[in-house]
């Protein structure tokens, strides 16, 4: 047993995870309370290539209180030869707030040989996300099973394989599920919905998922923006734009107090393009799936990058204007204290 502390991308449960499956064709088999778009994104980068195309893989998730999306289930069952689960899905998908009946709370990943039994496992106290996978402090442990007990292997995949059995398709659930999500996330409006109300100085957006305009293997920093947003980004309003032209500079503060200089502009689809600082230098680490706020302050504009969770619950009632594009993803304002 190997024990580990992640802090800061050191030593993280990603890169743990990646080498028990290098080298090998071995089923793996991964059973998380909760998945997020963040965290489905960082195995879509950094370790689909590492599962190959044709890898038995088995994710077994919770669907309790809402806390999995449901794009980032729907995206694992694209790695390699995927099948995904949910546990009492069937229950809890009609229950009230998604409570469950039984807590699910596993946080771990295993390698398994042929006959089924454990070669490596990986336990830790981080979820499914990016911050559990690599930008959080956690703490896990690699169990090599060479040097286990058989007795005590066994036990471990006797009870995940009763798990399995006792868990839902996600088929069976995933229609109803994205559609009871959708309408439990909405955001909340605060008693104002105009955008120059006193306070109103932070623009938030959805970002979804981030084109790989680095590379298959590197999370992406260039996203669309709705026309007009430029000016709650500290930038004098441009009329009636031209396709491709310049709409201004931003100095975006970055969550590690670097500055960085970005050049908005108005591209060829009639919405505003931004490339973001690199994520991994700036302390982002991926943006894929999170909420973005930009808050002016002075000549600069602070960028933050939350879990969707993390911001609703620090900003859900505050919001002041919501809005939705073609694509779904939702942005607008935040009331400010004075």
């Amino acid at each position: 047993m190997k024990p580990y502390i992640q802090v800061q991308s050191k030593q993280s449960t990603l890169e743990h995870w990646k080498k028990i499956l290098s080298g090998n064709k071995l089923h793996s088999f991964a059973a998380f309370a909760y998945v997020t778009d963040s965290g489905a994104a960082e195995i879509r980068t950094r370790l689909k290539s590492t599962f190959g195309k044709s890898r038995k893989c088995r994710w077994l998730f919770s669907i309790d209180y809402g806390r999995s999306h449901p794009t980032a289930l729907q995206k694992l069952k694209e790695i390699a030869d995927s099948t995904v689960h949910i546990y009492d899905g069937e229950y809890v998908v009609q229950a009230k707030s998604f409570a469950p009946r039984v807590s699910y709370h596993l946080k771990t990943a295993l390698t398994l040989q042929g006959n089924g039994y454990p070669r490596h496992q990986i336990v830790g106290s981080g979820n499914l996300s990016a911050n559990g996978l690599l930008s959080g402090i956690e703490a896990g442990c690699l169990v090599d099973y060479a040097e286990v007990e058989q007795k005590a292997g066994t036990t471990v995949i006797e009870t995940l394989e009763k798990l399995w059995e006792d868990s839902t398709p996600l088929e069976k659930v995933i229609k109803d599920y994205a559609k009871r999500y959708k309408t439990i996330i909405q955001p909340m409006v605060s008693g104002t919905d105009h955008d120059d109300a006193p306070g109103a100085k932070l623009f938030w957006i959805d970002i979804g998922y981030v084109t790989k305009n680095r590379g298959a293997e590197r999370p992406g920093n260039q996203f669309d923006l709705p026309k007009g947003s430029h000016i709650y980004l500290g930038l004098k309003k441009v009329r009636n734009p031209e396709r491709n032209s310049v709409l201004g500079d931003l100095h975006i503060r970055t969550t590690d107090g670097e500055l960085v200089e970005r050049t908005l502009r108005f591209g060829n689809n009639e919405m505003e393009k931004l490339t973001l600082p690199i994520p991994e230098d700036y302390g982002y680490h991926s943006y894929d799936g999170k909420i973005l706020t930009f808050e002016v302050n002075g000549g600069e504009v602070v960028l933050e990058a939350y879990e969707p969770e993390d911001f609703y619950r620090i900003y859900g009632r505050r919001i002041s204007s919501v809005d939705e594009m073609r694509s779904g993803r939702k942005y607008g304002t935040i009331l400010l204290p004075h």
